[in-house]
């Protein structure tokens, strides 16, 4: 059995609307609330749509950013944003964001997306070739994702990441400049998400840039001790991930 989903279209260009709402007609089980073309009426749609399921986004709204409006998106509600701006690939899995789609959008590609949700009840009503394994895709060191930093949405660049800690069912993250914020989510998941080349997990509870690791001494009872920079404090490295760190960069010989 299908789930309906309730979406919201926010955009300002007329003709993506159309173009949208006609794709949409073959996805019987999106049922469409509302939509708005500019900032004022989008934020009084999705505030009077609190629990709304999905929001088909552009980022440009008549010259305003329309990410400004994600704060008041739902914690549950999913957005899709498809834009004319090619820079930047989106992967605010923060707010649920299940696709980045550049204009022009084509069929194909919106049902790529639409993919995403989870839609069927039942497992036997899937479709599995369309419907992608959670958590399959990685970041690029060069990627940005979209984060929510002092209540303001910004880009920052994955290789800006100078190291994660775990704090319950959330992270603190800090970047190279000096600026960290706490966002949700466990570490696991940015483990999983993180380029397995460029970073790396310590400890249960710690995830380092390893472009940034000055050195590693060996600590007590086969431990290890990682200085980073721009850190006055070094990492704990625990007596697994030090295994797993010393195979993998051949250093068994000289630690």
């Amino acid at each position: 059995m299908v789930t309906t989903i309730n979406a919201l279209i926010i955009e300002d260009d007329a003709s993506s609307v159309t173009l949208l709402k006609e794709f949409l007609k073959d996805f019987s089980y999106i049922e469409l609330l509302g939509e708005a073309s500019n900032i004022k009426d989008a934020e009084s749609l999705i505030k009077s749509n609190p629990k709304v399921d999905l929001v088909f986004m552009d980022i440009d709204l008549k010259g305003a950013n329309a990410l400004d409006l994600i704060k008041y998106v739902g914690p549950k509600t999913k957005v899709l944003f498809i834009t004319a701006f090619p820079d930047f690939a989106v992967k605010a899995f923060e707010y649920n964001t299940i696709d980045y789609i550049v204009k022009p959008i084509s069929f194909d590609r919106l049902k790529k997306a639409l993919s995403r949700l989870d839609v069927f009840e039942d497992a036997e009503d899937a479709d599995f070739e369309e419907k992608p394994a959670k958590h399959s895709s990685k970041f690029g060191i060069d990627n940005m994702v979209l984060m929510n930093i002092d209540n303001e949405m910004k880009f920052i660049k994955i290789k800006d990441i100078n190291f994660i800690e775990a704090k319950g069912n959330y992270t603190y993250v800090a970047l190279n400049d000096g600026t960290s914020f706490t966002t949700y989510g466990l570490i696991k998941l940015w483990e999983d998400k993180l380029p397995q080349d460029d970073f790396f997990r310590v400890h249960r509870s710690t995830i380092v840039n390893l472009h940034n690791v000055l050195k590693i001494e060996r600590g007590t009872y086969d431990t290890g001790i990682l200085y980073l920079k721009g850190v006055d404090q070094p990492f704990e490295v625990s007596r697994n991930y030090f295994s797993i760190i010393k195979n993998k960069f051949k250093l068994t010989s000289t630690l």
